[in-house]
């Protein structure tokens, strides 16, 4: 029980409904809230790094594993915040899109997928894999990072991975917040 209502958060997080972060909303007052996202890199700056994890995952998976052949099952989609109560209106996440290839890892070269999605993640900040699903055939790991991240990388029929950042205001907004606007 515990294992699936795990997955459905994640799964919640991942498609962007929800909130971008697992557990509570960020609580405390307006300024506190504000404070938490101006300390964040901007949307841009977010968004452009984790996609950047996500092309070097692909790459290094598809170098390591050379049947895999990447295609785009779910476009980049924005979100608004809703865990950040105070900024639901300004603050942004993002959904960055789903990968997915046709075959499934052999359940022998799994651990060495998983090494490779372990090691690159951490290199942006991310914890490590948490194994959700690990049956024959079946694997499924998730990772987030401090700022509610989070990637899902599997294997089954097909081996996917998608991501989704965490709640940033766009930069235009932190400028406006930074000269003193509301």
């Amino acid at each position: 029980m515990k294992r699936f209502a795990v997955l459905a958060a994640l799964t919640l997080s991942l498609t962007g409904c929800g909130g971008g972060e697992l557990g509570p909303k960020f609580g405390g007052s307006m300024e506190e809230q504000r404070a938490e996202l101006m300390s964040r890199p901007s949307m841009e700056e977010a968004s452009a790094r984790y996609l950047e994890m996500q092309g070097r995952l692909r790459d290094e998976l598809a170098a390591a594993f050379p049947w895999i052949q990447w295609e785009q099952s779910r476009e980049l989609h924005r979100a608004g915040c809703s865990d950040f109560d105070a900024f639901t209106d300004t603050g942004e996440s993002q959904t960055l899109g789903a990968w997915r290839s046709e075959g499934n890892i052999p359940d022998p070269e799994w651990p060495r997928a998983e090494q490779i999605v372990a090691q690159v993640s951490a290199e942006y900040g991310f914890t490590p894999p948490e194994t959700v699903v690990s049956r024959p055939s079946d694997h499924q790991v998730v990772g987030s990072d401090r700022y509610g991240a989070g990637y899902r990388f599997g294997t089954a029929k097909r081996t996917v991975l998608s991501g989704s950042t965490g709640c940033h205001l766009p930069q235009a907004e932190k400028d406006k917040l930074t000269r003193g606007g509301s």
